[in-house]
């Protein structure tokens, strides 16, 4: 059994750990993850600082991503040798500043996204040459993957004024929750804050926030975790809201399991029509749209095939979600414009199109206001700088705001005003696109012509929009998820027990990772940051007993209880599964200490 320790005991415990050399699962390279020794700067552990202590990480499909492109990511610093990976983590805090929102013993999850601007991600300072910086991409001593983890004292102001609100999220008290499950706090923010950001205009040209009630949704590549995840939120409405029809592509083998899932058996007792569709279907695209088109998409793997059904099946004035940038950064979403409607002068023309434009309020906000950025830096392709028509546009806007005319002028641009047609306007489009600033909006003022969004852009870097009633439909992602929703996750946890698929210890991780991005089977793959030498096993009875028969070590009695346990509760996973893990070896489990 383990030893009974109070936290303040544990903490010391940990703390002293901390400064010693210890494990961390390390992004070293393309398609290269490592178990190393790492050890943390002595300099910033004289106090001041936050020290913390991980429990463990769930596997993301970003991390696979991150993984294939290494310092070709956005958030990924360009020429580090080593990164530490995981961003759903559930942690403890050993030390913490005076008057800090969290004190030692805490336990926390972490807001992962950090930067809407280049940062250098060791000083939390902006940096034109650095990245946006994000827990599980950009730091060598802080990712869930380390046993132990350091953050700046100056961290959480900088995150709170980048819009992402507390860096810390403290997790109250549970009875029955289980650390996994508390774990899934950032894909549960994730998706809670995609559908909160998603919005489509309606009929008055007015903008409507989240998931239309009695609409017609789609999960393209939507047999995975996350797409499940964000089904169970859209689920979670009275009847009379609920989507009129949900459609999902995927596999026929995992389409198959989908079937009889309870979530989907419940919304269609409760009046939904759920179409499952083979992804190699080839009638595919009119299936698609059998029911009505669809008012949101979400694009969960995507793929050129995947962006071309997303295409071909929305709704006039509806939302593209680009929940997951593309694996390959330079894969292109082709958005077809319309022609401009007729105007009967130029200045009627500037107003109406300059109306057009819509930004975020604030950063990460997901409220949008019509017209000019607050701090504009315009620019016009297309247009003669003496020309009536430039001079009208020019008129609408302040002689003390930038405007220029040459895609060769320096980048940051806020607004873009793009005339002429087809490729003339798409090869300017091209031209400028990686010098727009965050949240820029670009408008085709006479428009006909297929634009050619890079997924990097869109989901990453810019998260810009293009604009003006020629628009067929919107684009929204939100992968950096808000505190605000962490917490609702952290203080009424949503139980994702039924998704624990797999679990191991931290050495484990690199074989888990291989395994799983091998496979890809649906659900969650937890690593246990304490648990070191915990080899990677499914998460039934049967594999856990015989990974117990095999070993030699001093899992074998941990996993023997954790399997006897889960054979129990007809193998789902539980907080209890946890305990006899954690008593097998030895150590406190963390939900328990006092």
């Amino acid at each position: 059994m383990s030893t009974i320790l109070s936290r303040n005991e544990r903490i010391n415990q940990l703390s002293h750990a901390a400064r010693q050399p210890h494990h961390g699962i390390y992004l070293t390279g393309q398609n290269q993850i490592k178990t190393l020794v790492d050890q943390l700067p002595d300099d910033q552990l004289q106090g001041g600082n936050y020290l913390l202590a991980s429990f463990g990480n769930c596997r993301c499909a970003s991390d696979a991503k991150a993984i294939r492109q290494f310092d070709q990511h956005a958030r990924v610093p360009s020429g580090v040798n080593q990164i530490a990976l995981g961003h759903e983590t559930l942690q403890i805090v050993l030390e913490a500043p005076e008057g800090s929102n969290v004190v030692p013993g805490d336990i926390v999850v972490v807001t992962p996204g950090h930067a809407t601007e280049p940062i250098d991600p060791l000083t939390f300072l902006p940096d034109d040459k650095g990245v946006l910086a994000s827990l599980g991409y950009s730091y060598r001593y802080l990712g869930g993957l380390r046993q132990f983890n350091l953050v700046p004292a100056t961290a959480p102001e900088f995150v709170r004024k980048q819009g992402f609100g507390n860096f810390f999220n403290k997790v109250y008290r549970q009875e029955k929750t289980s650390m996994i499950s508390l774990a899934h706090a950032e894909p549960f923010a994730c998706n809670y804050g995609t559908n909160k950001h998603i919005f489509t205009i309606g009929q008055n040209d007015e903008f409507q926030y989240g998931v239309p009630p009695r609409s017609v949704i789609t999960y393209l590549s939507g047999t995975a975790r996350m797409a499940m995840i964000n089904l169970t939120i859209v689920a979670s409405v009275e009847d009379k809201d609920l989507p009129r029809v949900v459609y999902v592509t995927g596999s026929q083998s995992k389409l198959d399991d989908m079937n009889e899932y309870a979530l989907i058996r419940g919304l269609r007792d409760r009046g939904t029509k759920v179409v499952l569709i083979d992804r190699k279907d080839p009638d595919i695209l009119n299936k698609l749209v059998e029911y009505g088109r669809s008012d949101v998409v979400w694009t969960n793997y995507p793929s050129e095939d995947t962006y071309q059904q997303a295409t071909a099946i929305m709704a006039r004035g509806g939302n593209l979600n680009n929940y997951a940038g593309a694996v390959d950064p330079e894969l292109l979403l082709r958005m077809p414009v319309g022609k401009a409607e007729d105007f009967s002068s130029f200045e009627e023309e500037a107003v109406s199109q300059i109306n057009q434009m819509h930004h975020n309020q604030s950063p990460n906000d997901p409220n949008r206001y019509r017209g000019l950025s607050e701090e504009p830096k315009v620019l016009m392709l297309g247009f003669e700088p003496s020309s009536p028509r430039a001079h009208a546009y020019l008129k609408q806007i302040s002689d003390n705001i930038p405007v220029a005319f040459d895609p060769r002028a320096d980048g940051g641009f806020t607004d873009v005003f793009i005339a002429g047609r087809g490729e003339v306007a798409a090869t300017y489009y091209t031209k400028i696109e990686d010098k727009l600033a965050r949240s820029a909006a670009v408008n085709f003022v006479d428009g006909e012509l297929i634009v050619p969004i890079r997924s990097k852009s869109a989901h990453y870097v810019s998260r810009h929009q293009i604009c003006g009633k020629n628009v067929p439909w919107s684009m929204t992602n939100t992968s950096e998820p808000h505190s605000s929703d962490m917490l609702v996750h952290a203080a009424n946890p949503v139980s994702f027990d039924w998704m624990v698929k797999g679990i191991c210890g931290l050495r484990s991780v690199p074989e888990m990772m291989s395994e799983v991005e091998k496979s890809q089977p649906f659900g969650s793959f937890f690593a246990f940051a304490e648990l070191l030498d915990l080899p990677f096993v499914e998460a039934t009875s049967s594999s856990f007993f015989d990974a117990a028969n095999q070993s030699q070590n001093n899992h074998k009695d941990a996993l023997t209880r954790a399997g006897k346990t889960l054979a129990e509760n007809d193998d789902i996973w539980s907080r209890e599964v946890e305990k006899s893990l954690y008593h097998g070896y030895g150590i406190p489990y963390p939900l328990d200490l006092e």
